[in-house]
């Protein structure tokens, strides 16, 4: 029987021939299984996924997402009553009365307090106080609010923004695996393909041993990391369904496969962009922004300055059970609208804060100080962190380009083992090495790529963009190639 034929009636027969295998192997031999049997009570779903399906479906559903958005209404709303509180008065209406008694359940002896049967009370409208003048104290704390409250809008804004990239990149890793998965399932069914031929030839005597426990050896290791790759995968798939809020246990079908592309922006304008809209930036700037006014403030309530003020008055309805009066008083027993002076100032002799305050005000100067070296330092952070990931684009750049050109030429050469090897003008042990490189290298490629991606998006999240200019993040996924 020449070769061809052998090999042809190896794979008709395949498991019919396991009585002739060696001594113990019998009971010992693996098979490839896509799937294990399930026991578990969660039903299995299939669902097909697609970047689309990903975002639309994370961004609707996700359960913090949701939160940051009705925070972002909280927030809303504090702004307003921030910006109201200053610039108009606190005008309030108010109702107040007395009890009244509705019924008497039980006649007592005495009733001489009991709860009256009319009501009592008065219905008013508060103008309230309105600072005029305070040496604009008042203004710096109504900034320091605005400011504040503005910096946690835009950072539940950049939460919901950095989300979004967060689950493009989720799908770009779920890609990833089922790539890795893809080739750990290749390599397996090699080393299978040649542990099965041994198999059959050791027991005619046509291989040693060593060369079939060697290809058993090898077929064992793919198959485990074949399985190891699977788990990752389906792992992946679980943390997927938690992030776009599909039931647990959900299995999906997928048509997509993640490119490369190589960066378009350049260092420079990644900084200018980071020194713009940098989180990081952005946070040690209010900080320091609302230091400086913190200092002002310290410095002007350490001086004897009068506030100026205006007292707008009530207008009050009083109403008893036999009669009712309205009333406009701004002072008790007084209707008169007056603009006011008043000093309120505190100086520390001994104890807290020091003589004269002294020490108040060098706390309020020294925080002012240290925000200021935050910010610096928060600048230079960035700067770096820029600067290091460019470095990791460079090198990329070159792997890549190796990679592309080596992947192909250890494809020939596995080939080139095989053959050798199955006419036995080869060693097994060349095709061992050749096997494990190939797809070790291919491994490898992926990752690389997957991990160029991935720097990018932490490119733009550093820089505080939701793409990079000249780039869609979208545009990595393209439809899956038959392999």
């Amino acid at each position: 029987m020449d070769r061809t034929t052998f090999i042809a009636a190896l794979f008709l027969l395949g498991p019919s021939y396991a009585h002739a295998q060696i001594s113990t192997d019998t009971n010992t031999d693996i098979y490839v299984q896509e799937s294990a049997d399930d026991y578990s009570q969660i039903q299995r779903i299939t669902k097909p996924l697609s970047l689309n399906v990903v975002i639309e479906q994370g961004m609707r559903k996700n359960f913090d997402e949701n939160i940051r958005r009705k925070n972002v209404n909280i927030l809303d709303n504090q702004l307003k009553d921030a910006k109201e509180s200053f610039y108009l008065p606190n005008m309030q209406i108010t109702l107040q009365s007395s009890k009244q008694r509705i019924a008497t359940l039980k006649d007592g002896s005495r009733d001489a307090g009991a709860t009256p049967k009319g009501p009592t009370g008065s219905l008013g409208l508060e103008l309230g106080e309105y600072t005029v003048y305070n040496w604009g104290k008042d203004y710096l704390d109504y900034l320091n609010s605005k400011e504040s409250i503005e910096r946690n809008i835009q950072k539940e804004k950049e939460d919901s923004r950095e989300f979004r990239q967060e689950l493009i990149l989720t799908y770009t890793n779920l890609l990833y695996l089922k790539e890795i998965t893809r080739i750990k399932k290749e390599q397996l069914r090699n080393a299978s393909f040649i542990y099965r031929l041994n198999r059959e030839k050791v027991t005619l005597k046509k291989v040693t041993k060593h060369d079939y426990y060697q290809a058993r050896s090898e077929y064992l290791r793919a198959q485990q990391e074949y399985y190891e790759a699977k788990l990752n995968f389906d792992k992946a798939q679980e943390e997927m369904a938690a992030l776009i809020d599909d039931p647990a246990g959900t299995q999906y079908t997928i048509r997509e496969d993640f490119g490369y592309n190589k960066i378009k922006l350049t260092r420079r304008a990644a900084l200018e962009l980071a020194y713009k809209n940098a989180p990081f930036i952005k946070d040690a700037k209010v900080t320091s922004n609302v230091s400086i006014r913190e200092y002002e403030i310290a410095q002007r309530e350490n001086m004897p300055l009068p506030k100026l003020s205006v007292n707008f008055g009530t207008y009050k309805h009083n109403f008893t059970s036999q009669e009712s009066q309205t009333l406009y008083e701004t002072e008790s027993n007084s209707n008169n609208i007056e603009l006011v002076a008043q000093v309120n100032a505190t100086w520390t002799i001994f104890g807290d804060g020091g003589l004269l305050n002294r020490r108040k005000i060098a706390n309020a100067r020294l925080k002012k100080e240290t925000a200021d070296w935050n910010y610096n330092s928060s600048r230079r952070s960035v700067e770096n962190y820029v600067i290091n990931i460019y470095k990791q684009f460079e090198n990329y750049h070159d792997q890549i380009k190796i990679y592309n050109a080596r992947i192909p030429s250890l494809k020939k050469r596995m080939d080139l083992a095989l053959n050798r090897y199955l006419e036995k003008r080869g060693r097994y042990n060349d095709f061992h090495l050749a096997l494990i490189e190939r797809y070790e290298t291919e491994v490898e490629n992926v990752s690389l790529k997957y991990n160029y991606f991935l720097a990018k998006v932490r490119l733009a999240q550093a820089i505080g963009v939701e793409e990079l200019p000249g780039e869609n993040f979208e545009g990595i996924i393209v439809r899956e190639e038959k392999k």
